[in-house]
């Protein structure tokens, strides 16, 4: 175990029907309360070892009485149309997507409008430890939250105008392009830099042919550290837009998905 920071909020904090969203990444985890936000490496805290992490939530007086919310991003999605998705070939499809993990289980989301069935893979040992730490516990992806608030957005609108939504994190960014309320492509690509950016971006654009014209981009939210991203784009598209997040307070650089970094 390591010698990081282990307190999440002061002692002796009155945590009664705390809300708790953990949010699951490749090299630590983002656990944010109505107390208290931060970001633990698993070099510090492992959630993998029930030991371990019971101890650092009886440090922080959490008990297993408290609602979770798990929202994982360490592992990719895969889209299908739910009513053409039969449970038992999830394991199949995803395979043919993405590499599937030793020691993971594959599961699926629907969506709130029930259109889209969302397969991802997600850690037997993680599930296990926090199983036993939490009465209460509901699993997640991340781009399932995103679609859902996609949705709500764009509800008051009747047009039938393309946008493409964009949300940026570490390493990774999502685009969804969609029609009205129809999910046209929904896909997720690396990053390091604005160059990396543009050139899947690009390669998008043309691939289905769209014009600036007939095309709105929307950012999800707008985060400093991300400017050139935002300048590559003016400089070929005019209007630009951003979407504000009801539940944004306050900028934590430690969040590699920042969009999320007060969910609850």
């Amino acid at each position: 175990m390591g010698t990081g920071q282990q307190f999440l909020m002061p002692k002796n904090s009155s945590n009664i029907d705390l809300k708790l969203s953990i949010h699951i990444f490749n090299d630590g985890f983002y656990f944010s309360s109505n107390s208290e936000k931060n970001y633990f490496l698993y070099e510090d805290i492992n959630i993998f070892e029930e030991k371990e992490f019971t101890k650092f939530l009886d440090l922080n007086e959490i008990d297993d009485q408290n609602q979770v919310k798990l929202i994982f991003f360490d592992n990719p999605s895969m889209f299908t149309p739910s009513e053409l998705h039969a449970q038992e070939n999830s394991k199949q499809l995803l395979s043919n997507y993405t590499e599937l993990k030793k020691n993971h289980k594959v599961v699926s989301d629907i969506t709130e409008d029930n259109k889209v069935c969302i397969i991802y893979q997600i850690s037997k040992k993680m599930e296990k430890t926090l199983n036993k730490c939490f009465n209460q516990i509901h699993y997640y992806h991340y781009s399932k939250i995103l679609y859902d608030d996609l949705q709500e957005f764009i509800k008051p609108y009747s047009d039938r105008k393309l946008r493409l939504f964009i949300n940026l994190q570490k390493n990774i960014f999502d685009l969804f392009l969609m029609e009205s309320n129809n999910l046209l492509v929904y896909n997720s690509f690396p990053h390091s830099n604005s160059d990396d950016f543009m050139y899947y971006l690009f390669a998008l654009i043309e691939e289905y042919k769209l014009s600036s014209d007939s095309l709105d981009i929307l950012f999800l939210e707008k985060f400093d550290n991300y400017n050139n991203y935002y300048l590559g784009v003016n400089n070929f598209h005019d209007n630009i837009k951003f979407i504000e997040n009801d539940t944004q307070q306050n900028i934590h650089s430690n969040h590699p998905a920042p969009y999320f970094m007060n969910i609850l």
